[in-house]
């Protein structure tokens, strides 16, 4: 229900003629998959094991298609150099990652988009034209760079709230569907000096190389160390 709330608010759309509702186009929807490959690799959502978890996967897509949209800069160079950073962000996220990191990432992420969609580009846009000069008029031309840019089209306050709200539902449908703690997850939650020594150990050890280490070895090691110390 919640990505169901988060799809139809940010669908929404308050324009000078009344309410409409805007679909995500296919660039929002490929971006929602590979920002939902991230979530299922990384450990933040589960793989389906049922028909059920199928039909939630499916909603969580069209949620996050619909966010994409919202948070996307209006079409043109900029929209095209944010999606390639996204891009680069996403592949290396998608290696390893732990999900807290994960979720942080995607919160500044959307923090940073929304600062750029609803406050720079209206303060800029607004408040930038180039000048009417006695031969040429610089206005047009000033216009049509800006469209190049970033084809801007102001907003109705009330659509940003529209759209917290579907961010709010979509941080929350995520957070119930968050699974337990993996079993290879105990590793990260070591202090950063358990880990570095633990790096040592096995760099200097050969004995261990090409082994798999239980928690209880592990944990024998690090006690070892600390009584020894």
């Amino acid at each position: 229900m919640l990505f169901l709330i988060a799809f139809f608010c940010g669908g929404l759309w308050v324009g000078a003629i009344g309410v409409d509702f805007l679909m995500f186009d296919l660039i929002d929807g490929l971006a929602a998959l590979l920002i939902l490959f991230v979530l299922l690799n990384t450990g933040v959502l589960s793989w389906p094991s049922d028909v059920w978890g199928g039909v939630v996967l499916i909603y969580a897509a069209a949620a996050t298609a619909q966010l994409v949209s919202l948070l996307l800069p209006p079409p043109g160079v900029l929209e095209w150099v944010v999606l390639g950073v996204l891009l680069y962000f996403a592949w290396n996220a998608s290696f390893g990652a732990h999900r807290t990191r994960v979720m942080l990432a995607l919160g500044l992420v959307a923090l940073g988009l929304a600062a750029l969609k609803y406050s720079v580009l209206p303060f800029i846009w607004v408040r930038t034209e180039l000048p009417r000069t006695p031969i040429l008029d610089l206005r047009a031309l000033g216009e049509g760079m800006k469209a190049l840019v970033a084809l801007y089209v102001p907003t109705h306050p009330v659509n940003q709230v529209y759209a917290f709200a579907a961010l709010l539902a979509w941080v929350l449908a995520v957070w119930l569907q968050w699974p337990p703690e993996r079993e290879t997850d105990w590793l990260r939650q070591l202090p950063r000096s358990e880990r570095d020594r633990l790096l040592f150990w096995l760099l200097g050890s050969s004995q261990e190389r090409g082994r798999a280490l239980g928690r209880d070895e592990v944990r024998g090691y690090l006690d070892r160390q600390e009584s020894d110390g």
